[in-house]
């Protein structure tokens, strides 16, 4: 697959309507340093469920795909700020929460999936 000034539009303004909606989620669930980060934990649990019914709906490298599923869940879902999320809690100090956190989200991310495919049947 090459890109195309045509694919890298559809996925630059998906990835536009992605961060907008994940910082909109953000801007009303607002979490405390120390607590569990609601707001990542959600888009990208979203994410996934979205994802999954792409992955039975949405043929890949179409400008769907393109402008959806690159693009606008690219730009919701945020793997760094999850990452960062788990490091900052055992940093200081909740490495329990810590842990159940990188756990619940893979745990819900894959389920998700999983759920999204089966919707999509």
């Amino acid at each position: 697959m090459h890109a195309t000034p045509r694919s890298m539009a559809l996925v630059g303004a998906g990835a536009a309507v992605g961060a907008l909606g994940r910082w909109a989620v953000a801007e009303l669930i607002d979490t405390d340093p120390g607590r569990l980060p609601w707001a990542t934990l959600i888009v990208n649990v979203v994410g996934c469920l979205v994802i999954g019914v792409a992955a039975r709906r949405v043929r890949p490298a179409t400008d769907a795909w393109f402008a959806w599923v690159t693009g606008a869940l690219g730009g919701f879902t945020t793997y760094s700020t999850f990452a960062n999320e788990v490091r900052s809690l055992a940093a200081d100090g909740h490495p329990g929460l810590a842990g159940i956190y990188l756990a619940v989200t893979l745990t819900a991310g894959l389920v998700a999936v999983e759920i999204g495919r089966g919707i999509a049947r």
